[in-house]
């Protein structure tokens, strides 16, 4: 399982609709969840802190889902859902959302248009150090206002946002008694979804039980008890898929041909894209243009995309997934560098050029297979690689760590989420990870954000283009990974993430 990647967007129809409501989900109506039912549900790594807010990684963010909710959600292939909000009205430069009242805490209290109000105000306060801050949230120019009376929660926008309802719209909201004491939040639940934590044994599993108050959509069928176990890799998970010890799990790879003639439940997904960034701080040697570019040259995209996908991805020519459904079809493959090892060599050859490639040493054999074929390759053309796995490679990089590459499947389904990621300050004081100072890059987001929905893909195709020819980053192939159910049918959002409320057992 590849699925402790970053995580941080969704793909969703276009947000040219200037108003939209959400006319009811798939799973409304009533009952009560099968109270007989647990269901164990396998994840790639430890989420370790469990607040929604600060926890970008896909694991972190899978387990949010199961507790929190969002104003909208946005089922995969369909279009943008109420989810705590049952109306809203949007432009580029402001969004209401009118709230369910059926939306409830699981304390017991009613969810408020004041609780989403606070909690876009913890996100944007830069103590909390949310990775969400100008991707869910914008960090300059944002006003939110809050009605209670009406439930309507209003946000204004200084700087027009190309997708405004695919942005706030997808930022987990916390009930009052979370915000109270924010540090409850890494290993206490805190929401509106359907499950609450129950317990958890840090590293090893952590037990979620339906809510008996749940009212914002029908629960029957759905299993009383969710037990997420950590399974850090695909061979281990089908073989307790196999045997009876697990119900769910998402698997990759050649680990899910053994499991193709089963009596089970297959979804197959969108999973985490290959990517290399490159450190462009100060003093790295990333930092130089023309190190970068021969580094690019040195890699053979196709090669290291088959080794680590096993022949079953696609190589991509775009910042957006291969599965996006907002600026489809996008590419920008001629701005990617070729692969050219002799201009590599030339230019590294006699540089005396040590790195360190950062990756997540819970990514899957593929990615290790990967990684191991770029060192490689560029040992090839005289540089040195030092190979640098860590289950924590998120907090490295944006903590401003000591990588110079790093191999980051991060899912950021809109164009206008990789300006947060890719632009403003550098850490400690913001999220610009990459250092990333590309001139053109931002001059082009800047027209981009003056556009809306389907009409400002091409100042985003733009933007794209700018970053592949300053190689500030280089894109590989994206994988599919496919989730799997033994007696429970499932459903997923855009992200490829399993959606709660879709679960029914039998």
């Amino acid at each position: 399982m590849k699925r402790s990647s970053v995580l941080v967007g969704a793909v969703v129809v276009s947000a040219a609709l200037a108003s939209c409501s959400s006319g009811g989900s798939a799973d409304a109506g009533t009952g009560s969840g099968d109270d007989s039912a647990a269901i164990r549900f396998a994840v790639a790594s430890d989420p370790g802190v469990l607040n929604p807010i600060t926890n970008a990684t896909a694991d972190g963010q899978q387990l949010a889902l199961l507790a929190y909710e969002s104003l909208v959600r946005l089922p995969a292939g369909a279009a943008a859902e109420g989810l705590l909000a049952t109306d809203w009205q949007v432009t580029p430069t402001s969004a209401t959302f009118t709230l369910s009242p059926d939306a409830t805490c699981s304390s017991g209290e009613p969810l408020t248009a004041s609780d989403v109000k606070a909690t876009f105000d913890y996100a944007a306060d830069a103590a909390t150090g949310s990775p969400f801050l100008d991707v869910y949230v914008p960090s300059e120019g944002m006003t939110v206002a809050a009605d209670d009376a009406s439930g309507v929660v209003t946000f204004t926008f200084a700087t027009p946002l190309s997708f405004p309802l695919e942005t706030v719209g997808q930022l987990p909201i916390i009930c009052a008694d979370g915000l109270a004491d924010p540090s409850t939040l890494d290993t206490t639940t805190a929401g509106t979804g359907p499950y609450v934590l129950d317990t958890a044994d840090s590293g090893l599993s952590y037990t979620y039980t339906l809510r008996d108050d749940y009212a914002e959509s029908s629960t029957a069928g759905m299993p009383a008890t969710l037990q997420v176990e950590v399974v850090a890799d695909d061979a281990t998970a089908a073989n307790m898929l196999t045997t009876g010890d697990l119900e769910l799990a998402l698997i990759g790879g050649t680990d899910r041909d053994r499991l193709s003639g089963q009596d089970l439940t297959a979804v197959d997904v969108s999973a985490g894209p290959g990517r290399i960034f490159f450190n462009q701080a100060p003093g790295r040697a990333t930092n130089d243009l023309a190190v970068r570019e021969a580094i690019a040259q040195a890699i053979d995209r196709d090669a290291v995309g088959s080794v680590s996908t096993g022949g079953r991805g696609q190589a991509m020519t775009s910042l957006m997934s291969n599965s996006s459904s907002v600026c489809v079809g996008e590419d920008n493959g001629a701005s990617i560098p070729a692969h050219d090892p002799d201009a590599a060599e030339a230019t590294l050859a006699d540089a005396g050029i040590t790195l360190k490639l950062l990756y997540n040493s819970a990514g899957g054999s593929g990615i290790t297979a990967g990684v191991e074929l770029i060192q490689e390759e560029l040992a090839a053309v005289g540089v040195t690689v030092e190979l640098t796995p860590s289950a924590s490679y998120t907090d490295v990089i944006f903590s401003g760590g000591d990588w110079d590459l790093v191999w980051a499947p991060i899912s950021a389904e809109l164009p206008s989420i990789w300006a947060g990621i890719l632009s403003g300050d550098f850490p400690p004081d913001g999220g610009n990870w990459t250092y990333n100072a590309n001139t053109a890059y931002q001059a082009a987001v800047a027209e981009a954000q003056q556009l809306s929905g389907e009409d400002s893909c091409g100042a985003w195709s733009t933007a794209e283009a700018a970053l592949f020819s300053n190689v500030d980053v280089l894109p590989l192939w994206e994988d599919t990974e496919t989730f799997f159910g033994s007696g429970v049918e499932l459903g997923v959002n855009s992200n490829g993430q399993l959606l709660p409320t879709t679960l029914r057992v039998g």
